[in-house]
């Protein structure tokens, strides 16, 4: 939710070696519709249904996986991604998610919406994030290649 998963997944797939997938893209190339369409004409019950089966398709391959940040409401998709390998949660403070995410019209649930209702949802989903993940890391106040540098390097001791 606004913390550079994708950004940094990128990075992070570039110092490894390894290839990337993104499940919003992967999402949207199956559907032919943007995430943005895809709640507009099929809701969010039906896309989350497809985070889940797009973990369940791609995690036979050695790959970085980015998300969505409402992949973990899913108890299910939790569990596919511990059982597959290392969950890297990127924390962040509240004022740079804001920032990152202000305007943003690619994310659906977060258009238009004040600060504090931003934080509410960070804070609801909180909880999800912190089981889903065998790594939490706060990215707050760093740059995309500090954090990949120290990911890599935590990522390469496990």
């Amino acid at each position: 939710m606004g913390s550079g998963k994708t950004t940094v997944g990128e990075g992070l797939g570039k110092a490894l070696g390894v290839q990337v997938i993104d499940t919003d893209q992967w999402i949207e190339q199956i559907e032919n519709e943007t995430i943005k369409e895809l709640f507009q004409t099929k809701g969010e019950r039906y896309f989350r249904e497809k985070e889940t089966e797009a973990l369940v398709k791609i995690q036979q391959y050695p790959l970085i996986v980015t998300t969505g940040g409402g992949i973990v409401l899913k108890e299910e998709n939790r569990e596919l991604m511990r059982n597959k390998g290392a969950v890297v949660f990127l924390d962040c403070k509240i004022d740079e998610i804001f920032d990152r995410v202000a305007g943003d019209s690619t994310r659906p649930l977060l258009q238009n919406k004040s600060k504090a209702e931003i934080k509410k949802m960070y804070d609801d989903r909180k909880t999800a994030y912190l089981e889903a993940a065998t790594i939490v890391f706060d990215t707050s106040g760093k740059s995309v290649m500090q954090i990949v540098q120290e990911l890599k390097e935590i990522l390469l001791k496990k």
